[in-house]
């Protein structure tokens, strides 16, 4: 198993989305309203795009994930308040605002993905359905209340020092009822590729200050232990070698773009290129896991 902690500090998290050219790295090659792993054409899955860009993608990752909930089974109305951990760009929360009118509650650290998620808002006129805070997850600011009908989170729990204390401030966070609903993505380590790659995992967790990643096994045990029901996991690790390919593949076609931009370092797209190489690798040799969970009260 990997080590048992996690250094990553929330200071090192912010310094890194704030960054210019990894700000820019998302925006211009996501399409600047999601920053999340894609669901993209396959043979295997019957929840897939018809088109293989990234922003496509990204999106019928939303679609799976309310499906996901609408077949738990629950109702999503204007009523619902759903919290968002590690909102991005505010993407997933402007699809569920403007879908089914419910009020988003969208935490996250970057201070540059706030601030356009807000502008997005207001232009997508969604402002009133959606709340923007910087923050963390580990300690979700009081202020935001509780009872929340449903937590969401997609990719972002791999950047948490203490991913047992996020699932313990899920549980405080979710309504006690029995229609209270939690659906997330992270990217995962086999249970064995620490062991198995240490060489190339460990070059994969210097890129985003990491020491270790959970597994599919460590989420279903912190939810069962506080009393969640588990309501299926949807293995989606083809996608997510596909996403990290697909954006290999457009930050090349697209680099000489992003060097114009101003604030672009081109050193640093260059550890963007290797760093998604690895991932890729990673996902080639099976040390990676990446899906859907769902649990219920």
């Amino acid at each position: 198993m990997p080590p048992p902690s996690n250094t990553t500090t929330p200071e090192q998290t912010q310094t890194y989305y704030d960054d210019p050219s990894t700000n820019k790295f998302y925006t211009l090659l996501w399409g600047g309203q999601d920053i999340h792993i894609g669901i993209y054409p396959s043979k295997s899955s019957s929840t897939t795009s018809n088109d293989p860009n990234i922003t496509t993608a990204s999106h019928a990752t939303i679609t799976h994930m309310t499906t996901t909930l609408l077949s738990s089974p629950i109702t999503l109305t204007p009523q619902t308040r759903l919290l968002d951990l590690g909102a991005g760009y505010g993407g997933s929360a402007r699809h569920l605002a403007k879908t089914y009118g419910c009020h988003v509650t969208c935490l996250n650290l970057s201070r540059l993905q706030n601030a356009r998620n807000n502008q997005l808002c207001a232009h997508e006129g969604v402002a009133d359905h959606i709340t923007v805070t910087e923050g963390t997850f580990e300690a979700v600011p009081q202020e935001l209340g509780e009872n929340f009908d449903v937590i969401w989170s997609q990719d972002s729990f791999l950047h948490s020092r203490n991913r047992a204390l996020v699932v313990a401030e899920i549980d405080r966070l979710l309504t006690r009822n029995a229609s209270g609903r939690v659906v997330f993505t992270d990217i995962m380590a086999t249970p064995d590729a620490f062991e198995k790659e240490p060489v190339l995992m460990k070059t994969m967790m210097e890129r985003l200050h990491l020491e270790d990643l959970a597994t599919v096994g460590f989420y279903k045990r912190e939810f069962e232990r506080r009393g969640f029901r588990d309501l299926g996991f949807w293995d989606g690790k083809e996608h997510f070698r596909t996403h990290y390919s697909r954006l290999g593949e457009e930050l090349g076609r697209r680099r000489e773009e992003l060097v114009g931009e101003e604030g672009v370092e081109e050193a640093a797209l260059e550890r963007q290129m290797v760093g998604l190489g690895k991932w890729v690798e990673a996902a080639d040799k099976g040390c990676v896991e990446w899906g859907v969970f769902c649990f219920g009260r």
